[in-house]
């Protein structure tokens, strides 16, 4: 499994060329056996098939750092985000070697080469007007001064030493 060192697969005229990915797993917990097969296994025997068959072959994944499962781990472990990306991706990182998948690049949604190619698409799709703007209500908890993803919500404000149940509006 490669970190993304060394020579770039790239595609080869008169080739097939087939990317393969899977869904990439969150950094809030050490994967098992149920999350490798739902995960990665199924990806992995299609693109070992795939190599098999002489095809050109970029088999990606990475571990997912953003959003609340991140956050959450953080808080119950008493750490910043980062140090929890930090932590669950080499362990996901090993556990995945041991299996010996077969990833061509395991990465981290949270790398700078990561952060321009997602701007570089979020940039087409708005030059091109293929997004829209919406508004949604969140629940902002005023006594700790932030939004609050609904998952956080059970009637009071989960922010160790904050504890706030009157406070918690919708904002719009």
């Amino acid at each position: 499994m490669s970190s993304g060192k060394g020579k770039a697969k790239v595609p080869v005229a008169g080739r097939r060329n087939v990317l393969v990915t899977s869904a990439l797993p969150y950094v809030n917990n050490v994967p098992h056996l149920g999350n490798i097969i739902g995960c990665v296994l199924s990806a992995d025997v299609f693109a070992r098939y795939c190599r098999l068959r002489g095809h050109n072959v970029l088999y990606v994944c990475g571990t997912d750092e953003y959003g609340t499962a991140t956050e959450n781990k953080a808080l119950e472990e008493g750490c910043s985000p980062l140090e929890i990306c930090d932590k669950y991706h080499a362990i996901h990182k090993e556990v995945y070697e041991w299996f010996n998948i077969s990833f061509d690049h395991f990465g981290r949604t949270s790398t700078p080469q990561q952060t321009e190619i997602c701007q570089s698409i979020f940039s087409k799709l708005l030059d091109n007007n293929w997004l829209s703007e919406n508004t949604m209500q969140q629940l902002y908890c005023e006594s700790c001064q932030r939004f609050l993803a609904d998952r956080f919500v059970v009637g009071s404000c989960p922010v160790e030493g904050c504890g706030n149940d009157t406070v918690l509006e919708l904002m719009g």
